[in-house]
């Protein structure tokens, strides 16, 4: 600092050299990061998988499962329950699976919550989780395994969960004999997807609905029962979380075992499959241990079963160093798009936060409507028999375990499945657009002093010079005078003693002017007061869906219209009036310099938010910093009576910016995976595809923030459109020329 303060630091070597080459150092720093990015696909740049947790023995037991029969018999009586009582309905048969897990001789509970829903017409839900106990025999029920299916009804949309139910029964009966267990086996079946697995993880770790947590009140400005702020006196009948607990009641659970170590979820539709894939992804863009994954993976090649993870395939190894780095950039980059919303694609996604490991199995045919694999109608056919003895090898793995799962990777991407890339190595790449954002900023601090003091100095020397020509040519002509006039000269000379020097105090005058000028263009009053009410602003876009449904649900809208189009008005109107925000917190005009240190506080926020949110979710801080990056190289303070060329291109840098407006991004997004999921459509039918997808989209986003604690639609409100906005104010408001001050 003590260089950047110096007067003379404006004519610094690297200063002058940074302001030469700051664009093109920017824009290289942001192609090498996509460079960087896109190098990782190579096996030269990223790593093989190996075990850092030798305590797992991957493979050294002899396998026992021998309920393949159990499985096929479980399986039919399954369905055949299914088909008798339950063909159009889709409650779960609770009494039956009680049932089964009854004679199994497990311990046996069921598990009621209720969900109260925060949008609409105060709907509510209400579902029931079973679950049977398997007691270790040789531990005092401290840790415990979860092994878990979701339960589908006959008339759901996704493929059914009937033989991985089948399967879990099946391995429930041949393991209640065995003495080797050291932990506790929880087998459990989920109503309503990841919302019974949500309810059922709360009430297992003693999460109540009364309980002040952080998201008991993310959606609210205030405490409940403060006056100033009641909605109620403006809106009769509304309530804002009036009774401050949370939308999903978990309930209590009757029984319960120790510490979970780790879960496996099974999502198997039929007793044959071709191979499994292996699902990772959790809430918020949060991973299992690596360790877990590639026991999965090995344990899967060792039972004879073929696996894949997103777009690689373990049957599938090409001796061509180009398809191989192709078909790894692909699965890295299906994998980072998969992290970006932070919904779970699985069950298994709810376990991460509470510390617990676990991964997905989902069994897939040769034609599964995920996708086709390359080659798989040529695979053998895994059955009970080989799904079983993979379970009971992984679970007896995670039985050696003697602590949780802490060596190894969090943090990764996988470009294989025996392929991945550690932090260290795909972190500069999100560092690189960072850098090329503080770039700038340091170009333009090093910028304001020189443009203002320079200007400054300037006009005071040269008045400085104008007051010393009349003082020379005042004392000239004092010497002309006569000598009779002198007594009257020395008296006005005495009665005006306080200006010995003639044009003093016109100088002093004019340096308090300068003074007081510089001290108005830099007030970080100002500055602070229009930051301030922005991010108050998006604070409030982040609070607005339950105000916005409940008017929805007077004129009979649904929610996901009111609060869509709700906040399209929100945008447009903040469109026209945040330009005009920072002349209402200021008497003084905008300045040059104002804006320009706006515009460098900007870029250290963005490239900071980019950053930490990096940091927990890496796909998601790079596709900001991807989007944001551009917007903020070619974002400059406007200077008044541009030429018409310039003009053309604020234009152009105006359209950009509202682009990348967060709702205009997500819509346009959701337009363009419309085109390429259904290429053949019309372009409106097309463009109305994607705005219900987007509405959609925003909505599951709003409702999985309140409910698991997704903070997506949080982040895009309360910090990324504050960002947007100060963009589009730097980009609207036009200053003087620091040179005409």
């Amino acid at each position: 600092m003590g260089l950047l303060s110096d007067p003379e630091y404006g004519s610094v070597k690297w200063v002058i050299v940074l302001k030469k080459v700051h664009k093109p150092l920017s824009l290289l720093l942001y192609i090498g990061a996509l460079v960087w990015f896109i190098m990782l696909g190579n096996k030269e740049f990223n790593n093989e998988t190996y075990f850092s947790e030798n305590a797992l023995l991957p493979g050294l037991v002899t396998n026992d499962f021998n309920g393949e029969h159990s499985a096929k018999q479980f399986f039919n009586e399954f369905l055949q329950e299914l088909e008798d009582k339950y063909e159009f309905s889709d409650a779960m048969p609770v009494p039956w699976l009680v049932a089964k897990m009854s004679q199994l001789h497990l311990e046996v509970y069921t598990h009621n919550f209720t969900l109260n829903y925060p949008l609409g017409n105060e709907q509510v839900y209400t579902g029931t989780n079973v679950y049977g106990i398997l007691r270790a025999p040789r531990t005092s029920s401290l840790e415990a395994l979860v092994v878990t299916a979701p339960y589908r009804s006959l008339s759901s949309h996704q493929k059914g969960t009937a033989a991985g139910i089948a399967l879990m029964l099946a391995f429930a009966k041949f393991a209640r004999p065995q003495k080797y267990w050291a932990k506790d086996i929880i087998f459990l079946i989920t109503e309503h997807e990841q919302l019974g697995m949500q309810a059922w993880l709360e009430a297992y770790h003693g999460l109540h609905s009364d309980a002040e947590t952080f998201h008991t009140s993310l959606g609210t400005f205030w405490t409940p029962g403060t006056p100033v702020f009641d909605l109620g006196k403006l809106m009769p009948g509304f309530s804002l979380n009036g009774d401050h607990k949370k939308c999903l009641n978990p309930g209590k659970l009757k029984g319960r075992s120790g510490s979970i170590q780790a879960a496996i979820n099974l999502e198997f539709h039929t007793p044959k499959i071709k191979y499994i894939e292996v699902k990772i992804e959790g809430l918020n863009g949060q991973l299992p241990n690596l360790d877990l994954v590639n026991l999965v993976h090995k344990l899967c090649v060792k039972s004879g079963v073929h696996h894949s993870f997103r777009n690689s395939y373990s049957w599938i190894r090409s001796r061509n160093k180009m398809d191989d780095w192709m078909n790894g950039f692909w699965t890295m980059f299906d994998m980072v798009i998969a992290q970006i919303d932070g919904v779970p694609d699985g069950n298994h996604g709810l376990f991460h936060r509470f510390g617990i490991e676990a991964v997905t199995l989902e069994g897939r045919e040769a034609t599964d409507p995920a996708g086709k694999a390359p080659r798989a109608q040529a695979l053998s056919t895994a059955t009970f028999y080989r799904l079983g003895i993979a379970l009971e090898s992984i679970l007896r793995s995670l039985n050696n375990l003697l602590e949780r799962f802490h060596q190894s990777y969090f943090f990764y991407l996988l470009a294989a499945t025996n392929r991945f890339i550690s932090i260290g190595q795909y972190m500069p790449s999100l560092c690189l657009l960072c850098v090329a954002m503080l770039v700038k900023a340091l170009s333009l601090w090093v910028s304001i002093p020189q443009e203002g003091d320079d200007d400054s100095d300037k006009k005071t020397k040269e008045k400085t010079k104008k007051l010393a020509k009349e003082k020379h040519s005042d004392s000239e002509s004092a010497g002309e005078e006569k000598s009779e006039d002198t007594p009257l000269r020395l008296r006005k000379i005495k009665n005006n003693s306080d200006d010995v020097v003639p044009g003093e105090k016109e100088k002093t005058e004019l340096k308090r002017k300068v003074k007081l000028t510089d001290e108005s263009s830099m007030s970080v009053v100002n500055i602070g007061a229009n930051y301030l009410l922005v991010h108050l602003i998006g604070y409030a876009v982040m609070n607005s869906p339950v105000i916005l449904s409940h008017i929805g649900a007077k004129y009979n809208l649904p929610s996901e219209v009111s609060v869509f189009y709700g906040l399209i008005a929100i945008s447009v109107f903040l469109i026209f009036i945040t330009p005009v925000v920072p002349r209402l917190v200021r008497t003084a005009r905008i300045t040059h310099e104002e804006l320009s240190l706006v515009n460098i506080l900007l870029l250290i926020e963005l490239s900071t938010v980019c950053l930490a949110v990096g940091m927990q979710n890496f796909p998601l801080g790079f596709v900001i910093a991807m989007l944001y990056t551009p917007l903020a190289l070619i974002t400059s303070v406007v200077v008044k009576g541009q030429s018409r060329l310039s003009s053309v291109l604020l234009v152009l840098k105006r359209v950009i910016c509202l682009l990348v407006h967060p709702l205009v991004a997500v819509t346009l997004s959701m337009i363009v995976f419309s085109n390429i999921l259904f290429p053949e459509e019309p372009f409106f039918d097309m463009m109305a595809r994607g705005r219900d997808a987007a509405m959609q989209a925003i909505m599951f986003s709003i409702v999985d923030s309140m409910i698991y604690g997704n903070w997506l639609f949080n982040l895009a409100t309360a910090v990324l459109l504050p960002i947007w906005i100060i963009f589009w104010q730097i980009s609207c408001i036009k200053v003087d020329s620091p040179a005409l001050k």
